[in-house]
């Protein structure tokens, strides 16, 4: 019995300590710039509550615009979304600026890439009264079979638009632009 009581006591104590050593690890995830992604996904839902929309689509100069009433939004969004440069490995890649008012409120922060090999190549963010009212973001992949250039602008509360300028080596330019506002 008392050895029992001993071998119950051992498990008392150890129990406690075996359970601190397989806690998960813990992560910071403070984003290093700003964080694009959480933008957009609050953006996202804040967006599923309007109901009027008009989409316009251009190709090589040829448009089709339409009214629509709703939008995907997981897919809409998913070029900005897939901008987003806070990756630990890119911490030191982009050249950060911030511009401030005479009042010493953030107007603008420009994220500028030193390392070419990087899709996205320069992001700025436009602030007003302290929040946030345009994002602008460049990018561009250069390689043997193809260039191509995109600039994405933001406008909160009014819409955004995608240019896409893709030349392929044995093929003319294509450019495309998606143009979307929110009535």
């Amino acid at each position: 019995m008392r050895l029992c009581i001993v071998f119950l006591g051992l498990i008392m104590i150890f129990l406690p300590a075996c359970q601190e050593a397989v806690k998960p690890l813990q992560v910071d995830k403070r984003a290093v710039f700003f964080d694009l992604k959480d933008f957009f996904q609050k953006e996202k839902i804040r967006l599923e509550k309007i109901n009027s929309f008009k989409k316009t689509v251009s190709i090589n100069g040829v448009s089709e615009e339409k009214e629509l009433t709703t939008l995907n939004f997981d897919n809409e969004l998913s070029i900005f979304i897939a901008s987003d440069i806070n990756r630990p490995a890119w911490s030191d890649k982009y050249k950060v600026d911030s511009v401030f008012t005479a009042q010493k409120e953030l107007s603008q922060i420009t994220y500028t890439v030193l390392d070419e090999s990087l899709k996205t190549k320069k992001i700025a963010i436009d602030f007003r009264n302290n929040a946030l009212v345009n994002i602008k973001i460049e990018k561009a992949t250069d390689n043997a079979v193809a260039q191509s250039k995109q600039t994405l602008s933001y406008h909160v509360g009014k819409g955004y638009v995608i240019q896409s300028e893709q030349a392929l080596s044995l093929s003319d330019t294509k450019t495309i632009l998606v143009q979307v506002e929110y009535q």
